[in-house]
């Protein structure tokens, strides 16, 4: 009696199960685009190719965004009391391929924009107490350990930018490449850069000293390694908010983008494509008929579930892994001004380079200049680490550190959250197993089947100008140009 109750239970969970979603059928539509190429996300990657398909390459297009305005990781809060921008997602652009050139094309006045000198003060988020960290001397400790870095890695740049085009088979692989960086930073005696490293870009790699060396040059690479020794140059816009870069491919695009819209069905083959596209404030439905289909979201699970992976997407994107990042800007009068609290765990003083915090984590709240009021905080976690997390973290660092007499008492209990952005899956990447295996062969022979094509983080680098880079390759291979 005992098994038939418990296969009858089990029976009962099969039953209760949720069944899929009904399909949609064409007629649920109210309006019908016909495209030469439907483009989904319009961020770096999406809104680049767009521009350049339509005004370049004389196609037709369709732009799906879900968002209400473009923008991707440039996030600008307009500060109606200090009466400017400040940009807390995307800080600079490299001068890399196509980066001057586009915004000359976009009419945008840039140059070198440095930032207000802050000090650093260290602290162990985990605790709220400070901590008696000696980091290396700019010049000349962390400059030689730069210089080093770049003359190991340089001669493999070109497996690796724009993207993973000539990256060699499993067999011919450097080594060093699938090194854990801590190893890589030991065997190469660079330990004095890795704080310059951590704190720029690696934060967004997660625990970057146990991640492949050739992630973290997917974060830290090359180009970057040259602007901080003069080589190369980065810029921002003369108005000093990047988010206007945005502000003007949503202008150019104008009626070819569907904002406020996310893609719910599709019908993806050889012949064509048919996407159903649905508004989200107005619950109505655009069907769009593509003969090519560039996806320019990141393939997580949440966001392939409406295009219908084959076998061997499903196989190779199951394999990817990623971290989730967040930004925003936060105030509070007890926060200090012209300070950078940085966070440091205990273990690093008085000079452990490679001690680094973990995920989930808040790199630090940097004060803004300018005569605000404004600190930038970035946080970086798992999958799960979702934006009332993440708040919910920064404002537990910044309890624990008033509890600890790191910052003085008086004020509001807790800081006031002015801006927020979930920056979503960044920094994409395959284990080292999976890389041995193939899989970067693999994800790249993804591109052209069915007539998709895929761009972003996880076929490229997390940079603007590198995707940008990236998608002229992949627009010349998709239209034979």
């Amino acid at each position: 009696m005992r098994i038939f109750s418990a296969l009858l239970a089990a029976v009962s969970l099969v039953v209760a199960a949720p069944p899929p979603p009904a399909a949609l059928p064409t007629s649920v539509a109210t309006s019908e685009v016909i495209v030469d190429v439907a483009v989904v996300g319009a961020g770096a990657s999406g809104g680049y190719a767009a521009i350049r398909l339509k005004e370049d390459l004389g196609k037709t297009i369709a732009v799906i965004e879900k968002g209400a305005k473009l923008g991707g990781h440039v996030s600008t809060y307009d500060d109606p009391v200090a009466g400017r921008g400040f940009d807390f997602g995307v800080q600079t652009f490299n001068d890399y391929g196509p980066a001057a050139a586009f915004f000359d094309r976009l009419g945008i006045p840039y140059s070198e924009n440095p930032r207000a000198g802050l000090t650093d003060r260290y602290v162990d988020f985990n605790t709220g107490s400070n901590v008696s960290f000696v980091p290396a001397a700019f010049s000349p400790n962390t400059l030689g350990a730069l210089e080093t870095f770049l003359q190991v890695v340089e001669p493999w740049e070109e497996l690796l930018l724009p993207g993973y085009w000539d990256f060699p088979s499993p067999e011919n692989i450097p080594e060093d490449l699938l090194l854990p960086f801590g190893e890589f930073v030991v065997k190469h005696g660079i330990q004095d850069c890795v704080n310059l490293v951590f704190r720029v870009t690696g934060m967004g790699t997660g625990d970057m000293k146990n991640r492949l060396t050739m992630y973290v040059l997917s974060a830290f690479g090359p180009p970057m390694i040259r602007a901080f020794l003069g080589i190369d140059s980065i810029f921002t816009p003369n108005s000093r908010r990047n988010i206007e870069v945005y502000e003007k491919i949503q202008a150019r695009l104008a009626s070819d983008l569907l904002l406020d819209s996310t893609v719910v069905q599709t019908t993806r083959n050889t012949t064509g494509h048919i996407l159903w596209v649905k508004n989200q404030s107005t619950g109505t439905y655009t069907l769009v008929r593509a003969a090519k289909l560039l996806i320019a979201i990141e393939p997580t699970p949440e966001n392939m579930a409406p295009f219908s992976l084959d076998a061997e997407e499903e196989a190779v994107f199951s394999k990817l892994e990623h971290q989730r990042v967040h930004a925003g800007i936060v105030t509070h009068p007890q926060l200090p001004i012209g300070i950078s609290l940085v966070n440091t765990p205990s273990s690093a003083a008085p000079s452990n380079f490679l001690e680094l915090p973990k995920p989930n984590f808040n790199a630090r709240f940097d004060h803004m200049g300018a005569g605000s009021n404004n600190w930038r905080v970035l946080m970086v976690g798992d999958d799960n680490f979702d934006t009332c997390k993440a708040q919910a973290l920064v404002k537990k660092n910044f309890r624990d550190m008033r509890a600890q007499g790191t910052l003085p008492a008086g004020g509001p209990v807790d800081l006031e959250i002015k801006a927020w952005a979930d920056h979503g899956a960044m920094h994409m990447h395959f284990g080292a197993e999976e890389v041995r295996e193939g899989f970067i062969q693999r994800l790249y022979a993804l591109q052209g089947r069915t007539q998709t094509w895929w761009t972003g983080g996880a076929f490229s680098h997390q940079f603007q100008t590198v995707l940008w880079a990236f998608d002229d390759v992949l627009l010349g291979r998709m239209l034979g140009v």
